[in-house]
């Protein structure tokens, strides 16, 4: 067996989440319904209708469509549901992502041509507390400024106006462009074509929260991204409006060793990421003995693993795990989100 001793730490990441919205392995016209969900309807404060908009719901629509490996977040100025209001889409993660050591979420995106002013492009993280107030860290495309990009982040706070800020933009958001947030326990940070707009030090959630993607039109409670010559049309008029998602990819940044072998020695073993999703991974591909255990103490799984263990079974929540290798035997708590 092969022993080996800690000499420094370097930041390493793992992925955790990706979409090309290439179909695969589905072939499917449709985004993955393993990785996305839109809200369904179910009263008329649940979240379903923002600003001028009633979202797209599973009542009445499918999941959003595919094509040339990018997903369309469309808006309609025709609602078919009824009402005079515009018809709007938000796409939402199925899992949820927590800081932890660190995240990096990466999403490529634009608006498509021929656009109008008066709409909202949202690439945001959201989830609400059980006391009714919510934790979001957000791009926002706004049409009516097309050459700048709008910013916002909340801890444990009312929707409203939030902490905003804006960058300028050397090419217009109906260019594909790189929206990068790097989201820590004690800040976030934004990057737009791998340039930093934005760091911020005071409002950082540390809450676990979804990811969305949505298009919509506010209201004239938002002025400058308002449009007072944009209107509701009948089903004869209707307008489409898009904002083409090309990619999102989400990182955990972890803390791993560097290691080399020395002998006689014993080296801790180590997994991550920690909380973790679908997998989680050790500092050894030597063969070892793994339990995972729930805090009321039952066996819920027993494997021989090579470096690394599917929990893509698990329940979110919090268990115990026991890894043994050789004469090494650890226990640690492992949560799942």
């Amino acid at each position: 067996m092969a022993i080996f001793g800690a000499q420094a730490k370097a930041q390493q990441t793992v992925n955790v989440f990706r979409d090309l919205f290439d179909g695969t392995p589905w072939s499917s016209s449709l985004v993955d319904s393993t990785k996305w969900y839109i809200p369904t309807w179910t009263s008329p404060t649940d979240g379903t209708y923002l600003g001028w908009t009633q979202m797209r719901c599973t009542q009445n629509s499918s999941l959003p469509s595919i094509a040339n490996s990018r997903v369309s977040i469309n808006l309609d100025t025709y609602n078919p549901t009824g009402g005079n209001s515009f018809y709007g889409t938000d796409l939402i993660s199925l899992r949820t992502f927590a800081p932890g050591n660190g995240l990096i979420i990466s999403v490529r995106a634009r608006f498509q041509t021929p656009i109008v002013g008066g709409l909202v492009g949202g690439i945001f993280s959201f989830d609400t507390t059980t006391t009714g107030l919510h934790n979001e860290i957000d791009y926002e495309l706004l049409s009516n400024q097309l050459n700048y990009v709008h910013t916002n982040v909340y801890e444990n706070e009312q929707l409203g106006y939030g902490h905003p800020d804006s960058s300028w933009t050397s090419t217009s958001i109906t260019s594909d462009h790189l929206f990068v947030i790097k989201w820590y326990s004690d800040k976030v940070q934004w990057f737009v074509d791998g340039t930093l707009v934005r760091t911020e030090t005071v409002i950082v959630p540390t809450a676990a929260t979804h990811f969305h993607l949505n298009i919509w039109v506010p209201g004239q409670e938002w002025p400058s991204a308002f449009n007072p010559g944009l209107f509701p049309t009948d089903s004869i008029n209707n307008h489409t409006y898009t904002m083409l998602v090309d990619s999102v990819r989400v990182d955990s940044i972890i803390d791993a060793l560097t290691i080399t072998p020395i002998s006689q020695a014993v080296a801790e073993i180590q997994f991550y990421p920690n909380p973790a999703h679908d997998q989680i991974f050790f500092n050894t591909t030597e063969k070892m003995e793994v339990e995972v255990f729930d805090m009321k103490g039952s066996l819920l799984l027993k494997k021989e693993i090579n470096g690394r263990l599917n929990v893509s079974d698990l329940s979110p929540g919090m268990y115990s795990i026991k890894y043994m290798q050789g004469k090494i035997t650890k226990q640690k708590k492992l949560i799942i989100n």
